[in-house]
């Protein structure tokens, strides 16, 4: 036997032992596939429960996710109505302002043309008895708690007592000198 038999039979030898092992190795991946897959189709038999009681649970929650935006839309209508009510409720407040505030103004004014009147019987009583005037009526002293319109500073934004005074004491003021 020459060196090329040799080789010849050694290469032999080798090219059935490679395929001997392919053999093995393609035995050892299909036995893998077989486990990867049983494990797989476990696993998809737990899930498909799951999935059933999900898809159960989301034709149950459909109804109440079409109520859903009507729910939204009655709060914002709700919600709107509030605020309405809010503003009216701030215009009754404004209004009553100004109705108290005119009421103040018109009880100063009152209390001013009293005094001048009494002054003015006291006077006509006194040229009468032929004695002269005592003095001047006095006014009457506002209710504690009240502010003059010296005293409080002035609020710019709202109508306040002493404004509201102070405008009747004016028009009050006008129409004694017509």
């Amino acid at each position: 036997m020459s060196p090329l038999d040799l080789l010849l039979i050694a290469l032999v030898a080798v090219a059935i032992w490679a395929v001997v092992e392919l053999a093995l190795t393609i035995r050892r991946a299909r036995a893998s596939v077989d486990e990867v897959t049983k494990a797989a189709n476990e696993t998809i038999e737990q899930v498909q429960p799951v999935i059933a009681k999900l898809d159960g649970a989301m034709d149950d929650l459909q109804p109440s996710i079409k109520q859903v935006d009507p729910l939204v839309e009655k709060a914002g209508v709700a919600v709107d109505q509030a605020n309405e009510s809010l503003r009216r409720v701030n215009g009754i407040l404004g209004d009553v302002s100004t109705v108290s505030g005119t009421a103040a103004g018109v009880t100063e004014a009152v209390n001013k043309v009293a005094g001048e009147a009494a002054n003015s019987v006291g006077a006509v009583v006194s040229r009468i008895a032929g004695k002269p005037a005592q003095g001047e009526a006095k006014h009457l002293e506002p209710a504690p708690g009240t502010e003059h319109e010296d005293d409080a500073p002035r609020n710019r934004g709202y109508v306040t007592y002493g404004e509201a005074a102070a405008d009747a004491l004016a028009e009050a003021e006008d129409e004694q000198d017509r």
